[in-house]
């Protein structure tokens, strides 16, 4: 129950933001071409992406650094958000080029992919040597850092 109270704004947030981006396409009289059709595609895919990893880090275990974790998965997570914006809307310089902006676009994806992989397992080995740190404590062991 009181994760489901943690996660529900997340919730309402995310979808606000898609209906928002759903109902300004159809709004705006955007060209409906079919690099606009995927760049929608991919923009709904990077609002998803955001708000399920913000949900996901809700409940990230005790394995992990949790504040380095939260602060390195929400900012990668929003730096892939801005980032795919900013693709989608100068998805127009393409013309009608669809391969080369699917191939940017997954490109973006990858990219971030492998960082948030990364700052996971960083995260992971700073839980640990923080766990390690406090098992010295109390004992004869030499302390990170100290004498």
């Amino acid at each position: 129950m009181q994760n489901s109270k943690r996660v529900l704004p997340i919730v309402i947030v995310g979808g606000i933001v898609t209906a928002f981006t759903i109902a300004a396409f159809f709004l705006l009289g955007i060209e409906r071409t079919s690099l606009q059709w995927l760049a929608l595609a991919f923009l709904i895919l990077s609002e998803l992406v955001l708000f399920g990893g913000l949900i996901a880090l809700r409940f990230a275990g005790e394995k992990h650094s949790k504040v380095f974790l939260t602060a390195g998965i929400s900012t990668s997570l929003s730096l892939y958000f801005i980032v795919t914006l900013v693709s989608v809307l100068l998805s127009g310089l393409f013309g009608d080029n669809v391969s080369r902006f699917i191939l940017m676009e997954l490109g973006i994806i990858a990219l971030f992919a492998v960082i948030i992989v990364c700052l996971s397992a960083a995260s992971r080995g700073i839980s640990n040597r923080n766990q390690a740190d406090l098992e010295k404590i109390g004992s004869n062991e030499y302390k990170r850092g100290g004498f």
